[in-house]
């Protein structure tokens, strides 16, 4: 226990943080722990695997630190390549980029580039003159070719054996011209897995379907690891490579698991090609691990690992092991960073919601508010426009009264002239008046409107003004309403006597209604 509280005194405060992570995951020895987490390098993602999976036979930082080393002591002995004055080979690369990779391994990392694919340059005519100068070898090549085509179509097996018998000198990486069609990168991609799988089966390989300029845009913006393996065809070991070490299942496994983005091509299309001079690929196959390297800058897209020739499979995987394991700290703090930009702006961008929210509920109730106000206004106008339109109305109803009034004709004496009326007024009370039989039934109603009202001083009714009964006239057995407008006399009407009722027209509009209901019955 002493030995163990001393180790632990002389570790660092990042070594003791990786103790106290790795012993509250597996609960083991402090002893057994210290050792393991040396062997690893005090990775704690490493160390726990190994803790629960076992430890593999050969250690994979060791023997990619024991690889790069020697790659370096090779690179300091070896004289510099003399370059080649020769143009490039299509299919087998930039013979000037011997002295390039050589220098790059010097470093553990080195700069990956993003590449565009450019469009094919389209042929341009000639000037005039020129044709005019080229104008007969241009007709000799016309009449060749029509020659060729007409021994072909005599001796038709001849194209086939030709054909046969270069094909070797072009297996052999001879000079051959790539026939295949130029495509958009995601095309590409997709004749790429889809020549892949027809080749070697559906392996589950997530490749994937896009231009090399994407996959790495992806990887930079998830911090994700991104794998570029470039094949070529004339290469005689692509076959079983792609067949024992790609399409292995622990490799497929691994590539999953990792979530790594995977990302192929064949160098005989242009962006392949591109990508392989970008990544100074001097032999195929050729496998590159990208991915983001804050140390060397907040943009950088780095290669962390080259795997060039064919390798097992599990020669490929620890070498990817070494690589993921020696970055994914950083990767890992970059993300803890932006999981907390991320958790600080969605709780300002929350609040501002709410904020905004109470803006536009404190809004809300002002213009309620306001609609209120303003719909109180208007009823009250309303209110004090209909009150003064029933003053006005009144003050002239009296005036009218006071004017009818002052026209009555005084009552008559009794006589076999005058027709004896006993009215019962709306108040109740009952009178009885003699009118002559050749006055007017309105003369009645006016009689009953202008009832308790003395007769004024106006000589001419209000101006403006038409007046309309509220009342009618009703004899009671049989029941019958008499109209003031119809120009009937009081003799035609009444007779010599008769009993009235004073109805107003809201009882009379009511009884009419009651007889409608009744008819619809």
């Amino acid at each position: 226990m002493s030995s163990s509280a001393g180790d632990i005194s002389n570790l660092s405060q990042a070594q003791q943080e990786a103790l106290a992570q790795y012993l509250s995951v597996t609960n083991s020895d402090t002893t057994q722990a210290i050792s393991l987490l040396g062997r690893c390098q005090w990775n704690v993602e490493i160390a726990i695997t190994r803790f629960f999976d076992g430890e593999p036979a050969v250690d994979p930082v060791a023997e990619a630190q024991a690889q790069e080393a020697a790659v370096r002591a090779a690179a300091a002995q070896r004289p510099p390549p003399v370059p080649l004055q020769r143009p490039p080979h299509p299919l087998i690369g930039n013979p000037r980029s011997s002295a390039s990779s050589s220098r790059s391994r010097s470093s553990d990392i080195i700069p990956a580039p993003r590449i565009v694919p450019q469009p094919n340059i389209s042929a341009r005519r000639p000037p005039s003159i020129l044709a005019l100068f080229f104008l007969p070898l241009s007709v000799a090549w016309r009449i060749t070719q029509g020659f060729a085509y007409l021994f072909s179509s005599l001796f038709p097996f001849l194209p086939r054996l030709l054909s046969n018998f270069y094909s070797p000198l072009n297996r052999r990486g001879r000079s051959t011209t790539s026939s295949r069609r130029s495509l958009n990168p995601r095309d590409t991609a997709s004749r790429f897995i889809r020549e892949f799988e027809e080749d070697n089966g559906v392996t589950g390989l997530p490749w994937f379907e896009g231009g090399y300029a994407q996959a790495l845009d992806l990887a930079k913006k998830d911090l994700k690891f991104l794998l570029v393996v470039l094949l070529s065809p004339e290469h005689d070991d692509t076959t079983s490579y792609t067949k024992e070490t790609l399409s292995n299942p622990e490799f497929v496994k691994f590539i999953k698991d990792r979530d790594i983005i995977l990302w192929g091509g064949s160098v005989a299309d242009s962006e392949a090609y591109q990508v392989s001079t970008a990544l100074m690929c001097t032999k195929f196959p050729f496998s590159a691990l990208i991915t983001h390297t804050p140390q060397t800058s907040s943009t950088a897209m780095s290669v962390v690992t080259r795997v060039t020739g064919v390798v097992s499979p599990q020669k490929l995987i620890s070498k990817l092991t070494a690589g993921i394991a020696a970055h994914s700290e950083a990767l890992n703090t970059i993300r803890s960073r932006r999981a907390a930009e991320a958790a600080d702006r969605s709780i300002r961008d929350e609040q501002n919601r709410a904020y905004e929210a109470s803006l536009a509920r404190d809004a809300e109730r002002a213009r309620q508010r306001r609609a209120d106000e303003a719909a109180r206004l208007k009823a009250e106008q309303e209110e004090k426009e209909r009150q003064e339109a029933m003053e006005l109305e009144e003050k002239r109803l009296l005036a009218w009264r006071r004017w009818r009034a002052r026209g009555l004709k005084a009552e008559p004496e009794a006589g076999p002239a005058t027709s004896r009326l006993a009215l019962t007024l709306l108040d109740g009370q009952r009178i009885v008046r003699r009118f002559g039989l050749g006055d007017l039934v309105e003369d009645v109603y006016a009689f009953v409107e202008c009832s308790g009202v003395e007769a004024g001083s106006e000589s001419s009714p209000p101006e403006k003004y038409e007046h309309q009964y509220g009342f009618k006239l009703v004899s009671n057995l049989p029941r019958k309403v008499f109209e003031p407008d119809q120009g009937q006399t009081v003799g035609d009407s009444f007779g010599k006597s008769m009993v009235l009722i004073v109805e107003p027209l809201a009882h009379e509009e009511d009884d009419e209604d009651e007889d409608e209901d009744e008819d619809e019955e």
